[in-house]
């Protein structure tokens, strides 16, 4: 192992570093003058792990570096002056992990698609990186990272990462669609959020039968841009939509019964959720102010978290007295909402927000005494509570 961490007055490393022929590992991060590294970085013929992270004046890499055979780790995080690749990179046959989180990279080399041993792959703020090339031949991907990038969508052959199980694609301000065979994926945990250009997921997104987590919040999804087949999500257990613009929820949501956390607070548009799944725990659908029905909650059996804060459309929640399991409840600021809550029955409440809304609360003294500790906002700012039996 070589470490010449943090040695900012390094400007380049000598031709002679190549006779270190059983160095495993190379560390240079934070030589913020280096600029290159020689030729002779290629006869590191049992080189391992190479971190050049936060090397700011790095230009280039050499093009003798395909012939690092044995290379596992590559880090170039924040080399805020490369440009390119080398054309001879997919060289790196035994390359698993690979970062190049906020470099100035405008694109990957055509061979980056031979990196078959490629598990873990960031390319997050690559912000002039506009188009990616073929990825099929990265086999054996199972992490991608690739936020804040300037692609307006994926390869065609995207689909064909049949290993890929956790994608995280978010803030790329230009994305605007998916390709078709996405749906072929065998996808995890997908993070979509902040792609204020994509309006729509593509039809079949349904098929992705392993998805557990999906999070597309703050994108620009309309009405309709959620497919009919979005309910075959059969093992979706969290589910994240907020600030899009649905007005509704697409036929066959309430088939998603393996959903237990579902956000979708700050939607302007909706106007009604017809269709939760009863596994629901934790539903959140606050400020959304043209929200005006709640379905009846009887069925929501688990429920354990409700926030439907500054709702001011919504004037009745049917059979709220029903929500045994409920331990959290923010209705503040819903100004319409006149429901009368009885909240005796209910022995696990751990918090009650009702401040600024028309809400008629009788509660038991007895009960008030067993639930000393009840977190409440009721009495001092609701516009009507009052105590009795």
């Amino acid at each position: 192992m070589l470490v010449l961490k943090d040695c900012t007055a390094l400007e380049e490393l000598p031709q002679t570093i190549g006779k270190l022929s059983r160095l495993k590992n190379l560390d240079v991060q934070g030589c913020s003058t280096l600029k290159a590294l020689p030729d002779s970085v290629g006869e590191l013929v049992e080189l391992t792990q190479l971190n050049l992270s936060n090397c700011r004046s790095l230009e280039r890499l050499p093009d003798t570096i395909g012939l690092l055979s044995k290379l596992k780790k590559l880090w170039l995080i924040n080399c805020t002056k490369l440009k390119f690749l080398p054309t001879e990179f997919g060289k790196l046959q035994r390359l698993d992990e690979f970062w190049a989180d906020a470099t100035s990279l405008s694109r990957l080399p055509d061979s980056f698609s031979q990196l078959s041993n490629l598990e873990d792959l960031h390319l997050h703020k690559c912000e002039k990186i506009q188009e990616l090339p073929s990825m099929s031949g990265l086999v054996k991907l199972k992490l991608f990272h690739m936020g804040h990038i300037g692609v307006q969508t994926l390869p065609e052959d995207f689909g064909h990462l049949q290993n890929l199980v956790d994608l995280h694609l978010y803030g790329c301000k230009n994305l605007q669609s998916l390709p078709q065979n996405f749906v072929s994926l065998q996808l995890q945990r997908l993070e979509m959020n902040d792609n204020h250009k994509l309006e729509m997921l593509p039809e079949g997104f349904g098929g992705l039968k392993s998805l557990v987590d999906l999070h597309i919040g703050n994108n620009s999804i309309q009405q309709g841009g959620l497919p009919s087949d979005f309910g075959g999500l059969s093992a979706l257990t969290r589910l994240q939509l907020q600030y899009n613009y649905m007005v509704t929820l697409p036929e066959g949501f309430k088939e998603l019964q393996a959903l237990v956390h579902l956000e979708m607070h700050h939607c302007p548009n909706l106007v009604d959720v017809q269709g939760l799944p009863w596994s629901l725990e934790y539903l959140d659908l606050g400020d959304c102010p043209k929200l005006i029905d709640i379905p009846s909650l009887k069925n929501l059996h688990s429920l354990k978290s409700l926030i439907l804060c500054n709702c001011a459309s919504l004037t009745q929640l049917q059979d709220f007295d029903s929500l045994i399991t409920l331990e959290r409840v923010n209705l503040s600021g819903c100004t319409m909402l006149q429901n009368v809550l009885n909240l005796n029955q209910n022995g696990g409440l751990e918090a009650c927000y009702l401040s600024g809304s028309y809400i008629s609360m009788p509660i038991d003294s007895d009960w008030l005494k067993v639930r000393f500790k009840l977190e409440i906002e009721l009495h001092c700012f609701c516009k009507s509570a009052y105590f009795g039996t």
